[in-house]
């Protein structure tokens, strides 16, 4: 084909001695502008540019749509970002593709497969904590002690008002239903036993895990997820520092510790926000204060404590875990913070109820 005008897009083609059809283009490829055609005999070809002025999107997909059924296509003579528009292009047709061809068989293997991997994932991101916390213990880790502080105090001091909050409402609703399904028996006086007792075993742990859910698994994993595409992370390993014992750890640790104390904290508002509508109703302070000191027992206590501390490090883990496998784009960030806190929250009712049969069996 001979050349175009100045200025307006060309494309010429030629067979090599080896059969490979070498494709010539050049001038300014705009998208209002009438395109070349050529057509291209053979499975190899090649394509260079000459006197390449400019070019838009019109360039990649006309590349694309010529040379979509070609075997062998050779394209690295072309300017980078052309190389990579065209690349874009294949890619999303194949996935799109793929997408519409697959059935129903198909989708549900594909799904299986991805969840294989997501599962493998998670086992070794969480072996991997494991040797990071006995090489901490030996004093082998290499940890961002500077960061433990700021990560106690917002995953801490900063979640009190919120905990404070939802602790007194669970216990000042627990304390109305209670009330008003005793009061048919002439049973009031047990519902400071029924708020104490539940705060006490349940309530308050299960109520702070999931507020460690929804505040600082969703942080971490928005964190991690940025560390990620700002390549950060990529530059602690190529310092020979392990990602997940330097920013990991410190924050699992803190949150760790913190959540105990904020299930003890969330029971204790929670017993207060029953007294609240119990006095009341039919009892007096020294009644419900009575009735709560007895029914909170040591084992009671230690069962609440032990589901903390569990809670805790799940909820610190997922957001960590999530983080760490971020897709580096900005909608992959907000889809690592989206799942951190549904898959901290999943696993946090899983281990509730494992937790309430072994607790049974063991009469606690």
């Amino acid at each position: 084909m001979s050349h175009a005008p100045t200025g307006l897009p060309f494309a010429r083609t030629e067979v090599l001695a080896d059969g490979t059809a070498l494709v010539t283009v050049g001038g300014s490829w705009k998208i209002d502008q009438p395109l070349p055609t050529i057509v291209i005999k053979g499975d190899r070809a090649k394509v260079v540019a000459e006197e390449l002025v400019d070019f838009d999107s019109s360039l990649p997909a006309w590349l694309y749509a010529h040379f979509k059924n070609i075997r062998q296509l050779d394209i690295s003579t072309l300017p980078v970002r052309l190389q990579s528009l065209v690349q874009m292009a294949e890619k999303a047709s194949n996935e799109q593709a793929q997408s519409d061809q697959a059935g129903l068989l198909e989708t549900f293997g594909n799904w299986g497969v991805e969840s294989g991997g997501s599962w493998g994932r998670a086992f070794e991101h969480i072996g991997h904590t494991a040797i990071g916390f006995l090489k901490m213990l030996v004093g082998r880790a290499k940890v961002n002690w500077g960061d433990f502080t700021l990560q106690l105090q917002t995953a801490g001091v900063d979640a009190l008002p919120i905990v404070a909050l939802l602790g007194f409402l669970t216990g000042l609703i627990m304390a109305y239903v209670g009330l008003i399904q005793l009061r048919q028996v002439g049973a009031t006086v047990y519902v400071a036993n029924l708020v104490s007792l539940a705060m006490t075993r349940e309530m308050g742990a299960l109520m702070t895990g999931v507020i460690a859910c929804g505040r600082t698994s969703t942080a971490y994993a928005s964190q991690l997820g940025s560390m990620n595409v700002s390549q950060e992370t990529d530059a602690l390993r190529a310092l020979g520092i392990n990602p997940i014992e330097y920013l990991a750890l410190p924050r699992i640790l803190a949150v760790t510790l913190m959540v105990p104390l904020l299930g003890v904290f969330a029971t204790f508002i929670g017993v207060f926000g029953g007294m609240i509508v119990a006095c009341a109703g039919d009892l007096s302070v020294e009644q419900y204060l009575t009735q709560a000191v007895r029914a909170i027992t040591f084992k009671s206590f230690l069962v609440g404590f032990i589901k903390s501390v569990a809670f805790g490090f799940i909820a610190a883990w997922a957001g960590c875990y999530r983080g760490s496998v971020a897709k580096r784009s900005a909608l992959g960030v907000g889809e690592a913070a989206t799942s951190a806190a549904v898959l901290g929250i999943t696993f946090i009712v899983i281990f509730d109820a494992i937790f309430a049969v072994i607790f049974n069996l063991f009469d606690l």
